[in-house]
């Protein structure tokens, strides 16, 4: 089969991108505590890039200096002021050495209601649209999910009912299940209950919610001086901007709560100011969730209104996810392939034809017939680029046998959940690339440089 589509270039704003495959933006926790870039950090990247992806979107980085951004157990990366410009500069400047690899940042302004209190300040509750926490529906658990858990938490197959059984249970039945069944997640596995039951965060004051926008922006410009080819506004999932987006979690009554107009203000906001501030032509997007996909919250028709006021705001491209962190089964980690690309053609007619990029693929068919078909114009690996960093260049090599497929088993989120480092069942190089930099670091800029440093360094006097 030909993979032509897949390897055709595209340009989006600004930035010519050589090929259609992107690494999907997530957040692998390798950062220092203090939300610092490190080497792990830089051979995560690299390795991607010379494995052959055209666009790298990294996780999403914090640019919220406040106690009240929502930190969690995955060690955000942060990039609230200069102090952590350094270390982006060198993971951009190593990235484009890979025969023209381009990287976008994703930039959020906090976690909000997903979020927890930081462990240094318990007293001070994330930051959100309203005091409403989350709580995940247990019914959403996929089998990969599920088998993580039991892993991960032996106790509770002796204690919790099947998770078949749970899956199948009316409205009815599994309130009356919640109850016994959370007392049991607090004693058998309290990190556990502190996922799915979320903490209640803080109502944010309109003084607040401007700040952000505002250093948004200037953060966002930050970024672009740094090298960064893109930006790419952090608002899918149930996040701080998703959860002022959906009816679901913003029960507000002033400006930035009631209508989809005013529920979609920070997020306009957030587009406008920064497209004023970096000009007309950078690659500026918005990854958003096709569809919230739980009761009560934005649907794909509400999602469309948006994105086509984004793209009046100033937004040039868009990512699609979907869910948010009460459905984890249908969000962003499925267990099949290809489901998020059902609201591409919402996205794209919705912006008038910008470019949409769509995750969730495993078999470069299928990535190549979404190209095809006029359903996505860039195609995006998520835990796939973990399993197989070199994807991109093994379709490109006509070796698709030798792909590594990504079997779907959570390992990757379960660990991040109970704090251990990145780790993938089938590839032992995940989260450890730094220990082997024979597979990222000959760049073909850095061959050429050492090169001629090795001809010069020939006709010194030997010492």
């Amino acid at each position: 089969m030909s993979f032509d589509r897949l390897f055709e270039p595209i340009e989006i704003g600004d930035v010519k991108i050589k090929n259609r495959i992107a690494m999907a933006p997530m957040n692998p926790g390798m950062s220092a505590p203090n939300g610092y870039h490190g080497d792990a950090n830089l051979a995560w990247y690299a390795m991607r890039a010379r494995g052959g992806f055209g666009l790298i979107i990294t996780e999403c980085c914090v640019m919220n200096p406040y106690r009240w951004n929502g930190s969690e157990v995955l060690n955000p990366a942060l990039f609230t002021d200069y102090r952590y410009y350094r270390y982006h500069s060198e993971t951009v400047k190593l990235v484009h050495q890979y025969n023209g690899c381009k990287i976008f940042m994703q930039l959020s302004p906090g976690w909000g209601r997903q979020g927890h209190p930081h462990v240094q300040s318990p007293d001070c509750p994330a930051g959100s649209p309203s005091a409403i926490p989350y709580e995940m529906d247990m019914r959403t658990f996929t089998k990969g999910w599920e088998k993580q858990f039991k892993s991960a938490y032996p106790k509770l197959k002796e204690l919790m009912p099947d998770f078949d059984v749970i899956r199948n249970m009316s409205d009815e039945e599994y309130e009356a299940f919640k109850s016994a069944g959370m007392e049991i997640l607090m004693k058998a596995a309290p990190d556990l209950f502190h996922l799915i039951h979320g903490d209640t965060p803080r109502e944010l004051t309109i003084p607040e919610i401007v700040d952000l926008e505002e250093r948004f922006a200037v953060q966002a410009l930050a970024a672009f001086k740094l090298g960064y080819d893109g930006v790419e506004v952090h608002s899918p999932h149930g996040y701080l901007i998703h959860s002022f987006l959906s009816p679901r979690s913003n029960r507000r009554h002033d400006q930035y709560g009631g209508s989809l107009e005013n529920r979609a203000r920070f997020l306009l906001n957030i587009i406008e100011k920064t497209r004023k501030l970096i000009g007309p032509d950078k690659a500026f997007g918005v990854r958003l969730s096709g569809d919230e996909l739980m009761p009560g919250g934005i649907d794909h028709e509400e999602m469309k209104q948006v994105v086509g006021w984004c793209r009046d705001a100033g937004a040039n491209f868009f990512n699609i996810s979907q869910g948010s962190y009460e459905n984890p089964g249908v969000s962003f980690a499925p267990d099949g392939e290809n489901d998020f690309t059902r609201w591409a053609p919402g996205f794209k007619e919705a912006s008038g034809g910008l470019p949409v990029i769509t995750p969730n693929f495993i078999n470069p068919e299928v990535a190549e017939n979404a190209i095809k078909t006029g359903h996505t114009d860039l195609i995006s690996l998520g835990r796939q680029s973990i399993a197989d960093p070199f994807w991109p260049s093994k379709v490109k090599e006509d070796r698709v046998d030798d792909i590594v497929k990504c079997i779907r088993c959570q390992r990757c989120y379960m660990n991040l959940i109970t704090c251990q480092w990145m780790d993938c069942t089938v590839n032992p190089t995940a989260g450890r690339e730094k220990l082997y930099p024979e597979l990222w670091l000959d760049t073909p800029e850095i061959e050429k440089k050492i090169g001629r440093f090795k001809q010069k360094a020939q006709g010194l006097p030997q010492i």
